[in-house]
């Protein structure tokens, strides 16, 4: 329990070891994460194979019920408003196509590997993924919209851009709580309030995490340089860029999880310069016509949303 004093940084006295102790121990954290389920690796090399064929993946997938019965949950919702009801795996790898129906297995799979023991203290996990699965959706259309990047990769990572803050509040609640406090209270950006606290911010331990886990170099990119584009490799540096701005643009539409909702200038960001650079239609992009475009998106953003949570 603590006092109610608080430091000169903004912390309650009595909270100062616990986040000494934590910043010493966060190597030791990382390294004891849980593995990846033995089904996601499987899904994560098949999918790297370009000669994985339809099969494969339905096979792989019906090793485990929960993930089966997700995966026809998916295909059967308003998200992607299929004609016919779909009723096997194979039919819904058939329908939405390999790579799609194996990315949504590997977040859903990477998520439940971090869940949290029943009644544990934890931030709010809704607005987490509203904001996760919005980024995802938006990131998706600015790839369409400018023809930069693949498409399945660029949703999914920006699904699982803020890994790193799962972990954070999993194995360190009581001091990232003071984090998102600090968030709100300064309406400061959530990486800059981690970094003053912690020591560390969600995208780089969410960099180790995905690295860690084995994920294609893409997906550790946009998780590890989605607030610093410009640092990131030359190669993944468009799709990091997409889903960098697609995070900017949910949190305007108000899919936010981070003090920073307003004042965002999209087009003096890291993340637009770089797409104005590699898309020439990036440069003649309407903002304000693609902000107004993504209302449309939203019923999409909450169905998803409901799908991965419920």
């Amino acid at each position: 329990m603590f006092t109610g004093e608080i430091d000169p940084a903004g912390i309650p006295i009595g909270m100062v070891t616990v986040i000494t102790d934590f910043a010493k121990k966060l190597e030791t954290v990382i390294n004891f994460i849980p593995p990846i389920p033995v089904v996601i690796m499987e899904l994560l090399h098949a999918l790297d194979d370009e000669n994985t064929n339809m099969n494969t993946i339905a096979r792989i997938i019906a090793k485990d019920p929960p993930m089966s019965m997700n995966v026809l949950k998916v295909a059967n919702s308003a998200f992607y408003r299929l004609a016919n009801k779909v009723a096997t795996v194979d039919h819904a790898v058939s329908m939405l196509g390999v790579k799609e129906i194996g990315m949504i297995c590997v977040s859903c799979g990477a998520y439940q590997a971090l869940k949290p023991p029943a009644n544990a203290g934890t931030f709010d996990l809704q607005e987490f993924w509203k904001h996760s699965v919005a980024t995802g959706v938006i990131a998706k259309k600015i790839c369409r919209e400018l023809a930069v990047g693949d498409r399945n990769t660029i949703y999914f990572g920006g699904l699982l851009h803020d890994i790193g803050k799962i972990v954070l509040d999993r194995f360190a609640h009581e001091v990232y709580r003071i984090v998102m406090q600090v968030t709100h209270e300064e309406c400061l950006p959530m990486i800059e309030a981690e970094k003053r606290i912690i020591g560390e911010s969600h995208d780089s331990i969410g960099g180790l995490i995905m690295e860690r886990w084995r994920f294609p170099v893409a997906l550790v990119d946009v998780t590890r340089y989605h607030h610093s584009v410009s640092r990131c490799p030359e190669l993944t540096r468009p799709t990091v860029a997409v889903c960098a701005l697609a995070d900017e643009l949910a949190r305007i539409r108000c899919f936010g999880f981070g003090g920073d909702k307003s004042g965002i200038v999209l087009t003096e960001t890291e993340a637009f310069r770089v797409l104005s650079e590699v898309s020439p239609a990036a440069s003649s992009v309407d903002v304000f016509r693609l902000i107004c475009d993504l209302e449309a998106a939203d019923d999409e953003i909450v169905e998803m949303e409901r799908i991965l949570t419920g």
